[in-house]
């Protein structure tokens, strides 16, 4: 039997992917994390925080992440002054200045590969063809700088087939020599180390649970599947 595997390409002027994000320090991983694609999905589908699709969503969805480009880090710092300023609990702070520190990824290139039971394929793939409310790439500043589904594939055995095979996006000026992409993917394969994310939704609210995934490097010839074909 044929599985068939959405495919997704993230890529923006800046991408944020919370791991450790705590108060007003918010980092960003290598990685998209799966709480994050299922955020950017949740959005195209409509579904409010609390809706309890969210985590049987994050519960059957499978997935893999390679780093065509893995972007360059960047601090945003900057200062928060109100007086009073409030905190989330509508309480006035002790200071009236707050000061952030948060990181992003620049100029990134992500291949995402779905794997996800065929009911939930099809909400998905109409929902990020024509999403419900506006998608992003980890925080709400981040847009996406081209649609972020590429196909829907029967091409590929499994996700670290897709990972292993699927064309690397290319730029007009690139050098065409094989390159070493890094990669996570929850299935294991020679060569990877296991590797613990906190990033499986359980709720529809801000509650995750462990996830094991392996991360490892794929050698690949670059194929061009530039936005001019």
């Amino acid at each position: 039997m044929e599985k068939t595997l959405l495919i997704l390409r993230l890529e923006g002027a800046l991408q944020s992917w919370g791991d450790h994000s705590k108060w007003d320090t918010r980092d960003s991983g290598d990685f998209p994390s799966k709480s994050g694609i299922v955020g950017l999905l949740s959005c195209a589908l409509g579904l409010e925080r609390e809706n309890p699709e969210i985590a049987e969503l994050s519960a059957n969805l499978h997935m893999a992440v390679r780093a065509d480009r893995p972007g360059i880090r960047m601090l945003d710092f900057h200062t928060v002054r109100s007086n009073p300023l409030y905190n989330a609990e509508g309480k006035p702070r002790s200071s009236n200045t707050v000061v952030s520190h948060r990181w992003y990824l620049q100029d990134a290139s992500f291949l995402v590969v779905l794997d996800l039971p065929e009911i939930w394929q099809e909400r998905v793939i109409k929902a990020l063809q024509h999403p419900a409310w506006p998608i992003y790439l980890g925080r709400k500043s981040c847009v996406p700088s081209r649609p972020v589904l590429e196909e829907a594939t029967t091409a590929y055995t499994d996700l670290m087939d897709a990972i292993r095979r699927y064309p690397v996006c290319k730029r007009d000026g690139d050098d065409t020599a094989p390159q070493s992409l890094s990669y996570e993917c929850e299935i294991a394969a020679s060569g990877t180390a296991s590797y613990t994310r906190s990033d499986e939704r359980i709720s529809g609210g801000r509650d995750f649970a462990l996830r094991s995934v392996y991360r490892g490097v794929v050698t690949m010839e670059v194929q061009d599947v530039s936005d001019k074909n």
